[in-house]
């Protein structure tokens, strides 16, 4: 009965100290789990090698707008372009076994039927799929310098946080992006050490002959599941370039969906008709 009338007291309110004595003692919060820069990288290279090694040829849909952005007249002329996106790892023979080709199958322009081609912009971006996740890597480490961040969040998810910039010495090694100096972050999930964004910027990069501008991209990823197996792939990629003399710019914006693995099968087909027997 004690009991009984004490929890009834509880909750009027009325008895704080009886209130205390029934309650639990608080169970001391965890604190979060620290990594050096050494282990981030480890974990890091850990998943690009299980992603180059296994992810499998796959298509997906595709919806990219691509603008460009001229002062005269004053307006924006934007593309938008739906496709069947294709990434295929090479073949077992290749000299680059980890390398992998993209391609595209367009079904319309700004709404229109089209009859395949490609994406001509007026401003496109290639690569996310088969190199940005290497950007931040043991691999890359003798072309980036890495710095650890303090803990953060990623649209209210609490993250890991590195910085990079493209070394000085990396300018004269081949092995090595450049020769324009870039620099970056990326936002990695603590327990499972992928990629959740990364974003690149370069003050100076060269258009053409004669443009320079700031160009930045950003791929987003989400874990996908082909054959039971997950793997992290782009979900937005984004890329906008501003000319640094002229008020031009350039950007472009693509969203994947719709995941799939991509399966060649063949068969064996034999005559079984009543064609006459080949002459003797």
């Amino acid at each position: 009965m004690r009991s009984r009338l004490a929890n009834l007291i509880c909750l009027a309110g009325l008895l704080p100290g009886v209130c205390n004595a029934q309650q639990p003692a608080a169970s001391p919060k965890t604190a979060p789990v620290t990594y050096s820069l050494h282990e981030v990288l480890v974990h890091l290279e850990e998943n690009l090698a299980d992603y180059l090694a296994n992810v499998p040829n796959i298509f997906c849909d595709e919806h990219v707008i691509s603008d460009i952005e001229l002062p005269h007249p004053n307006r924006t002329f934007r593309t938008t372009t739906d496709s069947i996106f294709r990434l295929r790892r090479a073949t077992e023979t290749s000299a680059k076994v980890n390398t992998f080709s993209e391609s595209r199958e367009v079904k319309t322009v700004n709404g229109v039927p089209a009859k395949g081609g490609t994406v001509r912009g007026p401003a496109i971006f290639t690569g996310a799929f088969s190199g940005a996740l290497s950007v931040v890597s043991l691999t890359m480490a003798h072309c980036y310098d890495y710095t650890l961040e303090p803990p953060g969040q990623l649209d209210k998810i609490p993250v890991i946080t590195i910085s990079f910039a493209l070394k000085s010495s990396a300018i004269s090694d081949r092995s090595c992006p450049g020769p324009e100096k870039e620099s970056g972050h990326a936002w990695i999930d603590p327990e499972t050490f992928h990629i959740l964004r990364i974003v690149m910027s370069t003050p100076n990069h060269r258009m053409d002959p004669t443009m320079l501008a700031l160009w930045t991209w950003a791929v987003n990823y989400a874990p996908v599941t082909f054959d039971n197996k997950q793997f992290w792939m782009p979900s937005t990629i984004s890329t906008r370039a501003k000319a640094n003399d002229v008020p031009v710019a350039w950007s472009f914006t693509a969203t994947y969906s719709n995941y799939h693995k991509l399966i060649v099968t063949s068969h064996i087909i034999t005559d079984v008709g009543d064609d006459p027997p080949p002459p003797q």
